[in-house]
């Protein structure tokens, strides 16, 4: 939970912090089996109940991301980054996001940003971050080589 006041809220909701906890890593075991309807369900009451935790609007977002709902992913990334900035999986979900709507820079901002909060490699989520920056940049590459191609020549 992001502070004691967002406990004490989720409290009032009826819901202790090792609960949402517990019902965190139900909706993300749903959501790994392909169950992104009821993981939604989970994950959208978490977070009206504990708004200002980040990591449930990441998750949101990469339902969002598997069901190919780009726009609403992208919303949510936005939000939990406002959130908490240093969120690794929504940063290199968001650019994935970016990548896959054809927002070169963005995706490779955020890839760049991922890749900059883990300098040592530890976290996987760099990996795929790095990955995904190679084929930004193979991708403005491509672009700027078929660009340069159909220029006329003097």
């Amino acid at each position: 939970m992001a502070n004691s006041d967002d406990a004490s809220t989720a409290q009032q909701a009826g819901t202790t912090g090792p609960e949402m906890l517990e019902r965190a890593m139900d909706a993300f075991q749903l959501y790994e089996q392909g169950n992104y309807e009821d993981a939604r369900h989970i994950f959208e009451e978490l977070a009206e109940r504990d708004p200002a935790e980040a990591y449930y609007r990441t998750a949101l977002g990469a339902i969002c991301l598997a069901e190919d709902d780009l726009d609403v992913a992208l919303e949510h990334f936005h939000h939990a980054l406002r959130l908490n900035p240093k969120d690794s999986a929504a940063l290199v979900n968001r650019g994935e996001v970016h990548l896959r709507l054809g927002n070169i820079m963005e995706a490779a901002q955020d890839f760049a940003r991922a890749v900059d909060l883990d300098p040592e490699n530890k976290d996987p989520l760099t990996m795929r971050a790095r990955l995904l920056a190679a084929a930004a940049i193979e991708t403005i590459e491509a672009a700027q080589r078929s660009a340069n191609s159909e220029q006329p020549k003097k």
